[in-house]
């Protein structure tokens, strides 16, 4: 059982973007949003190696991340304009209690939109929407400048550098971790 009581909205706007949980109709946009974004993806992403997936493979994911959502362990979203999937982003529960980790990818034909930056701050709205939220944090690989623009953008600040495992095509083994306080972000 997860620390989290509150309950998380599973659909929520950013300016032209619909932000919701996904669904198993969402598959197969999924599957090529995915395939096409595999170059890039796979620089950063561990879990890009084992992809492309089907969409019957697809599925059973989503099924698993709504049990996941139910039990409150982990909250998924797609991010949609007009319909179409653009990215994923979700709250993750990888720190301690009143924390959540965001993490997000975009397709490649949508990058340079500030599709990760709309969505990462409605997602922290979200995040201290909740009582028991202290902290937002947002973790990238060194080398991903792309992904550090988005925390810098936002405000967060730098919390720490660490060691981890290289698991993606580009990874340098080291992390930095960016966080953003309730306080803070009310300031914002």
């Amino acid at each position: 059982m997860s620390w989290i009581t509150s309950d998380v909205p599973r659909e929520f706007s950013a300016e032209d973007l619909l932000i919701r949980c996904l669904r198993r109709s969402d598959a197969k946009q999924m599957v090529d949003a995915i395939t096409e974004s595999l170059p890039e993806l796979r620089q950063w992403m561990p879990w890009a190696r084992y992809e492309p997936q089907s969409v019957f493979q697809r599925e059973a994911f989503i099924q698993g991340w709504d049990e996941d959502w139910c039990a409150k362990r982990d909250f998924p979203f797609g991010i949609f304009r007009e319909g179409q999937l653009v990215g994923c982003i979700g709250l993750h529960l990888r720190h301690g209690e009143g924390q959540l980790e965001i993490g997000y990818w975009v397709r490649s034909s949508c990058v340079g939109q500030g599709i990760a930056t709309r969505s990462s701050r409605a997602v922290t709205n979200v995040a201290f929407s909740l009582s028991e939220i202290q902290e937002v944090l947002i973790a990238h690989d060194i080398a991903n400048i792309r992904s550090e623009s988005i925390p810098m953008k936002l405000g967060f600040s730098v919390v720490k550098e660490y060691d981890t495992e290289v698991n993606a095509d580009s990874a340098t083994g080291r992390n930095k971790l960016w966080s953003m306080k309730r306080k803070a972000w009310s300031c914002s």
